[in-house]
C-alpha cells in the first residue's frame, strides 16, 4: 500500500495541475469575442427609414447596444438578448469578470461606479459603428420610442439639475450629495482628469484642447466645472467616439464615478444644448434609495410609452415576476416594430 506521504504528495501535484490546466488554458475555456461587422455608410438607418416609427426592423443595425452588468449576475443574458436582438443585430456584454456561458467584455467597473468605460472599451475594440448606446442590465429600455433621435448626437439619459455641479477648485467640497467626497472622491478625481487631460493632450493630433476647453465652458456658463446626473443609458456618436474614448480612459484611471464621469465628459465635447434628451423613470427620485427588486414598484410605473425604466432587476427569486413581466408581456409587444 502506498504510504500516507506519497498519497498526499500525488494529491498536491494533481491539485497543482488542475490550477495550472485552468490558467493556462482559461483564454481557450471562456467563448471568444464576437466578430461583428458593422454596416457601412450607405446601410445607415433614419427616422424617415420607419414609417413614422411603426416599423424599426434593421433601424438600429448601425448601432452596437452594449449592455453593463455591475455584478457578475449574467443568468438574465439570454433574457435580455431576447428583448433586444430583434432591434440590435450586434449586442455587447461588459461586466466584471468572464463568463463560461457567454462573452463579456471585462472591465472594472467598481462594481457599479465605472461601467462608462464599458463604453470606451467597446469603441476601442468595435471603432466602426455609427454609434454606441450603452445600458445598465437592470433596466427596461423601450427601444421603440427611440426612432426619432438624432444618430448624429449624444444622448442624455438623465437631467443635469441647475445647481448641483461642481465648481473645479472650489472648497469645501459640498457634502450634499455623497458621491462628490464621501461615498467616492469624484470631486477631486474629476479635477485630477482634467488636469491630466490638459497635459497630455495639450499638442496632439487627436484632441483639440483649445476646442475642449471653450466648449466645456459654455456648457458650465462660464466655469469649468464637473457636472452630475443619472447615467444608467446613453449614446456616443461615431464623430465623438475616439475623443469618448480617450476621456473615459482617463476619467476611468482616476476613478470618477460615472454619473459625474458621463456628463462632464460629453460636456467636452459638443455643446449641451444640442444634446438628445432621451430621459425615463428613476425609481429613486420618486420613492428614494430602497429596494426595487420585488418590482411591485416598476410596474406601477412602467407603461409601453416612456423611454426607459431603472431599475428593475431580474436575478434571483424575488425578481421572478420581473422576468416574467418581461418575456410574456413586453417582449411580444416589442415584435410589432420588427415584424414588418
Amino acid at each position: 500500500m502506498l504510504s500516507n506521504r506519497i498519497l498526499f504528495l500525488i494529491f498536491v501535484c494533481l491539485i497543482v495541475a488542475v490550477l495550472s490546466f485552468h490558467y493556462i488554458f482559461k483564454g481557450y475555456l471562456y467563448p471568444l469575442p464576437p466578430i461583428f461587422k458593422p454596416p457601412g455608410n450607405a446601410m445607415y438607418h433614419n427616422p424617415d427609414d420607419t414609417k413614422a416609427g411603426d416599423c424599426l426592423k434593421n433601424y438600429f443595425e448601425d448601432i452596437l447596444l452594449i449592455i453593463v452588468y455591475h455584478y457578475p449576475f449574467y443568468d438574465s443574458i439570454p433574457l435580455l438578448k431576447s428583448f433586444y436582438k430583434d432591434a440590435f443585430k450586434d449586442v455587447l456584454i461588459c461586466g466584471p469578470e468572464a463568463y463560461f456561458h457567454h462573452f463579456v467584455l471585462v472591465v472594472d467597473v467598481g462594481p457599479g461606479l465605472y461601467g462608462y468605460e464599458c463604453a470606451g472599451a467597446a469603441i476601442r475594440r468595435y471603432p466602426d459603428y455609427r454609434g454606441y448606446l450603452y445600458v445598465n442590465d437592470d433596466m427596461v429600455v423601450n427601444w421603440w420610442t427611440f426612432s426619432n433621435l438624432d444618430k448624429e448626437k449624444f444622448w442624455q439619459g438623465g437631467i443635469i439639475i441647475a445647481g448641483q455641479s461642481h465648481i473645479m477648485g472650489n472648497r469645501p467640497i459640498p457634502d450634499k450629495w455623497p458621491w462628490w467626497e464621501i461615498k467616492s472622491k469624484s470631486a477631486e478625481a474629476c479635477e485630477d482628469s482634467y488636469l491630466e487631460i490638459m497635459h497630455k493632450y495639450r499638442s496632439s493630433e487627436y484632441l483639440n484642447i483649445t476646442e475642449l476647453v471653450n466648449t466645456h465652458v459654455v456648457n458650465c456658463e462660464g466655469e469649468k466645472c464637473c457636472f452630475r446626473a443619472w447615467s444608467d443609458l446613453f449614446f456616443v456618436p461615431k464623430k465623438f467616439s475616439d475623443q469618448f474614448q480617450r476621456l473615459s480612459f482617463v476619467f476611468h484611471k482616476n476613478r470618477v464615478f460615472l454619473e459625474v464621469a458621463v456628463p462632464t465628459i460629453m460636456s467636452f465635447l459638443d455643446l449641451r444644448d444640442s444634446w438628445e434628451k432621451q430621459y425615463g423613470v428613476y425609481l429613486p427620485d420618486q420613492y428614494g434609495s430602497i429596494n426595487f427588486a420585488d418590482g411591485k414598484l416598476v410596474w406601477k410605473n412602467y407603461n409601453y410609452d416612456i423611454n426607459f425604466i431603472h431599475p428593475v432587476k431580474f436575478n434571483g427569486d424575488v425578481a421572478k415576476r420581473n422576468r416574467e413581466k418581461l418575456k410574456n408581456d413586453i417582449i411580444p409587444y416589442s415584435k410589432r416594430y420588427t415584424s414588418c
